[in-house]
């Protein structure tokens, strides 16, 4: 498959059913669980990258020790330990449930710093940057920068201007030919979207 879809998965701790774009990059010592979606031209740094359930877009920059969309414990049970659920433990009971929320989405163009934990539930924005050591408890806007334990808002990494005709353009979703052919616009956002802003796509997430 590295070679066909033009991968470079380094981690031997990928899941089989892991659904993994075109031109992915996946560092020695991450470790990626079958449940996860991973875009076009997206990486994960290792070591201790941990994804357990996820939806990741295009272009994205996850970095090392970074731990996305594990599994919880109900604190509203009379235990939060799982044997009454896990069959390993021989306690099961037969009612016994215990509701995930679902996994985290993550749009296109987000960069994910070192030592981040992003939580089950919630959705980030297409461009948003997560500071490191941020814990991401709730939605993040797009081209929102957030930190902090729990995240919260920076401030936008551009103008409302630019920032929405950078969701209508949706410039992730281009050909490669296409990309290439912008890439000296790459540089400076206003003169991309100056150039780009006739082009829209579908609403943004």
């Amino acid at each position: 498959m590295n070679r066909l879809r033009g991968h470079q998965v380094e981690s031997t701790q990928v899941g089989f059913r892991a659904r993994i774009g075109r031109h992915v990059i996946i560092r020695e010592g991450s470790e990626v669980e079958s449940s996860v979606e991973i875009g076009d031209y997206s990486y994960i740094s290792g070591p201790r990258a941990y994804i357990e359930a996820a939806t990741i877009g295009k272009f994205c920059s996850i970095a090392r020790q970074t731990t996305i969309g594990v599994s919880g414990h109900d604190y509203k049970k009379v235990t939060t330990h799982p044997f009454i659920i896990d069959p390993a433990y021989e306690f099961v009971c037969e009612n016994g449930s215990q509701t995930q929320k679902l996994p985290p989405v993550i749009g296109h163009d987000v960069w994910i710093g070192m030592n981040c934990v992003v939580h089950r539930g919630v959705t980030i924005g297409h461009g948003a940057v997560i500071a490191s050591d941020a814990v991401v408890t709730t939605d993040v806007r797009p081209y929102s920068i957030v930190g902090g334990n729990p995240a919260r808002h920076i401030k936008y990494r551009f103008s409302p201007e630019v920032i929405d005709s950078l969701l209508r353009i949706e410039w992730w979703n281009w050909d490669e030919i296409r990309l290439k052919g912008a890439l000296a616009e790459f540089d400076s956002p206003e003169r991309f979207v100056k150039k780009y802003a006739c082009t829209t796509g579908s609403p943004p997430l």
